[in-house]
């Protein structure tokens, strides 16, 4: 939040703590007393600062000009990262990486790469996508839900199972 002067960012943390109130108030019956009620209400303010900061974060960055590099298709080059203890681990992670790129280019569409992309690459936040495309959270989810089930089917079908590439690729996160 670099972007935004104090009188700005002092005027967000009021916006915040007005956000958190109203939802205390619209929840204050599911209060339970299991703990301190400030303990409680504090939850809805780090929530909603957290939420609030991660939309501000992204309001500087243009997602056209992230979508000009989604056309491209450049950004599917990519390959795992890490440290590889034997080099048959390295030729199937690339064998797999490659077949990967080549299901997000031939199976997905425009949309679902670049909704795929911007959550899943780029750690853009699924609010600030919905936000961006002017869409609603429950269209960008199954956009999402439905890019990631082709590539999980494809894969299927080439033979991997999902289990197999977490234990490949887990090494390198």
């Amino acid at each position: 939040m670099r972007h935004l002067d104090e009188r700005d960012r002092l005027a967000l943390a009021e916006d915040c703590a007005q956000e958190a109130l109203q939802a205390v108030l619209a929840r204050l019956h599911d209060f339970r007393g299991e703990s301190k009620f400030t303990t409680w209400a504090y939850k809805f303010a780090v929530n909603t600062a957290l939420t609030r900061a991660r939309r501000e974060r992204w309001k500087p960055v243009s997602l056209e000009a992230l979508s000009e590099q989604d056309d491209s298709l450049d950004w599917l080059d990519w390959q795992p990262a890490g440290p590889v203890a034997r080099s048959e681990t390295a030729a199937l992670q690339s064998e797999i990486s490659a077949a990967i790129r080549s299901i997000i280019r031939e199976d997905l569409t425009p949309r679902q790469r670049q909704v795929l992309k911007w959550i899943a690459f780029d750690g853009i936040p699924m609010d600030v996508v919905v936000e961006r495309l002017g869409t609603n959270r429950n269209a960008v989810y199954k956009t999402l839900h439905e890019a990631r089930l082709k590539v999980r089917r494809r894969l299927a079908a080439l033979g991997y199972q999902v289990w197999e590439l977490y234990d490949l690729f887990q090494g390198n996160r």
